[in-house]
């Protein structure tokens, strides 16, 4: 009996490989795919603010005009789902990464590139970093639910709010060029990092034994690994100089999908719409596993 539970539970691990390879692979052929089209071909399907349409508003994303572009691209892809699935496996809580590779397949690319005509310019956007962003913001909620998972209980979600209000303080202020604007975003998103802050520090008085839980879960190498990947992530996409070759990085879009990404995670973790977190919490015993 050991034995046939065993081998079921070795075919669903597998199982779940299969269905986080396959948006994966699907996201990077059609990447690749659409580069090995011609560059005239590439251009038409780029997103021009002065001649929008759903159509381009969807394939904008996937498009590259540089190999140099693609493969940053591609890379950044590889290091953000690769992390997001090491956690959610581990926790073995598959479909928050797999709704996150569906939307960016699907809802992601048009919605942001029609949010970028709240900026009107003459000029046209493509590439996949937006999307890129928007899972990013999918990393911080990752990490949240595995260290919920190592510490065998719920983690107050006023720390997830926390550490997003403190990388749009970090983002605001190291990455965009001074203004009022920068200055009021950067003060506000603090003061609401150390609002929320605060309420979770109270929260976490009140529990039993937090402190060595704590420690535990952030000790982690898994932890450890995915913030650093974060904080990574966040600073290659917000670089000091926006302008190279003509080109500029559009940190407007970056910001968005990124907010987009984190908003939707947070409420999908919140709502409990993939998983109950609290009555499918995880043996602490068996992270690790694979």
């Amino acid at each position: 009996m050991n034995t046939e539970l065993s081998l079921r539970l070795n075919n669903l691990v597998e199982s779940e490989k299969l269905l986080a390879l396959v948006p994966m692979g699907a996201i990077i052929s059609i990447i690749i795919g659409v580069f090995s089209l011609t560059e005239s071909t590439r251009r038409t399907l780029s997103f021009a603010y002065a001649d929008p349409s759903l159509w381009t508003a969807y394939t904008a994303p996937f498009v590259h005009l540089s190999a140099a572009h693609l493969t940053g691209n591609i890379a950044v892809f590889l290091l953000v789902s690769g992390t997001f699935y090491a956690l959610s496996r581990h926790t073995r809580t598959p479909w928050l990464f797999l709704g996150a590779l569906v939307a960016a397949l699907s809802i992601f690319p048009v919605t942001l590139s029609l949010l970028n005509l709240a900026v009107p310019r003459d000029a046209v956007t493509y590439g996949f970093s937006g999307v890129n962003m928007a899972l990013v913001g999918f990393l911080p909620i990752a990490i949240g639910r595995y260290i919920e998972a190592k510490r065998g209980r719920p983690i107050d979600a006023t720390l997830l709010l926390a550490a997003f209000f403190l990388s749009v303080s970090g983002i605001a202020v190291l990455a965009v060029p001074w203004s009022s604007l920068t200055f009021a975003v950067g003060t506000t998103g603090l003061a609401l990092s150390v609002l929320f802050g605060g309420s979770f520090a109270r929260h976490e008085r009140t529990l039993a034994n937090t402190h060595e839980r704590w420690r535990t879960a952030v000790a982690d190498p898994a932890v450890v690994f995915g913030i650093g990947a974060w904080i990574l992530l966040l600073a290659t996409a917000f670089p000091q100089t926006v302008a190279t070759d003509g080109s500029v990085t559009n940190v407007y879009v970056h910001f968005v999908g990124y907010a987009l990404g984190f908003i939707t995670a947070y409420l999908a973790h919140e709502w409990k719409l993939f998983e109950n977190r609290v009555e499918k919490r995880v043996d602490p015993g068996r992270l690790g596993s694979s």
